[in-house]
């Protein structure tokens, strides 16, 4: 049995990697030139280059992340996984935001965001004080593979 994590990449993580991009190789003609010199001997200048042009051209990625680890299971109980649906359609201001909206203990729901962390299923980010839980995954799929 597998769990498939699909994360969107968001918008700051796009423009981190397009100037990671820019201060690795100046510009992109000049990523584009040491791609054509090495006539493709490097996979990772090519990958760079792909990935650069299409970003700076607004396309959108994803990472898919296959886990096949059982002890899974034993993190996605039924109040973590409501906990993901309710992050995954709303916008969630703190921790306190959202054990209230969810009717739950702060250290309970402390607790469960760290555990869905661990399998990058949920972003904590500092917004000043508080940590801002964020869905990270768009879509979780549970398949069994026979």
């Amino acid at each position: 049995m597998k769990i498939k994590i699909v994360k969107k990449w968001k918008t700051r993580d796009i423009g981190d990697m397009l100037a990671a991009f820019d201060k690795k190789y100046g510009t992109m003609n000049s990523l584009q030139q040491k791609v054509l010199i090495s006539k493709c001997t490097s996979p990772e200048l090519m990958n760079d280059y792909v990935l650069w042009k299409n970003l700076s051209q607004g396309a959108e990625f994803q990472d898919i992340i296959i886990v096949k680890d059982p002890d899974i299971f034993d993190t996605l109980s039924p109040k973590r996984v409501e906990m993901l649906e309710f992050l995954m359609n709303n916008e969630v201001k703190s921790i306190r935001h959202l054990s209230t909206s969810l009717r739950r203990n702060y250290k309970n729901v402390y607790d469960d965001l760290n555990a869905l962390s661990k399998y990058g299923l949920v972003d904590l980010t500092a917004s000043g004080r508080a940590l801002r839980p964020s869905a990270a995954a768009s879509r979780i799929e549970v398949s069994i593979d026979a």
